[in-house]
């Protein structure tokens, strides 16, 4: 059996969680902004391989099975949603970076031709040097941003993208009386958290 982390919700209402949009083009409710983010906070720092609980309690109390069900599916939905996009946002990421690295590298290959070529020019010597290693370090600084990208940017997205997939996988159930985790009383209860933007 896998481990599980449990993320304790608490709410006035089950509804405060959702978002509505207009019935064009979405047919269905999608979690909040602020209810999505207190989730992903939660679940940042969960083992690689938990599976996820969110333990929902109503006022205090247990929350009905069909409450419990209708978050569960809500849930789902949005994370998938989201987890799409970062994946998009994931390749688009990675075809830049290749794209500017082709570009780089051929700045580097005219920057290197052109250094040998003034390396061997008649100019003053320190014009000569100082032209050289200019010309050099610009063709080095142009692969800058692609390494940068290649090396470092794409391990947010990505990790951003498995924690969506993960948390569209979770399930939830009522939470056992009283139940409330060490995590959970670090932050502001849900229910005083501004709920009016919605970003999705």
């Amino acid at each position: 059996m896998r481990n599980q982390t449990r993320i304790a919700l608490d709410v006035r209402d089950v509804e405060q969680l959702f978002a509505t949009f207009d019935p064009s083009p979405f047919h269905a409710f999608s979690l909040n902004s602020t209810a999505a983010q207190y989730i992903a906070s939660q679940s940042w720092y969960a083992p690689r391989h938990d599976a996820f609980v969110i333990a929902l309690s109503i006022r205090g109390k247990p929350a009905p099975a069909v409450q419990a069900a209708k978050l569960e599916e809500v849930v789902r939905v949005h994370f998938s949603r989201m987890a799409n996009s970062e994946h998009q946002n994931l390749r688009q990421l990675i075809r830049t970076g290749l794209i500017s690295l082709a570009i780089g590298l051929c700045v580097l290959a005219f920057c290197t031709v052109l250094s040998r070529a003034i390396d061997n020019s008649a100019l003053p010597g320190g014009w000569r040097e100082g032209l050289r290693d200019g010309i050099s370090v610009f063709g080095w600084v142009a692969n800058w941003r692609p390494a940068q990208i290649l090396f470092y940017d794409w391990w947010p997205v990505r990790r951003t993208r498995n924690l969506y997939r993960r948390l569209a996988t979770a399930t939830v159930e009522a939470a056992d009386r009283g139940e409330r985790t060490a995590a959970s009383d670090e932050v502001a209860p849900l229910d005083t958290m501004p709920i009016g933007a919605d970003r999705n």
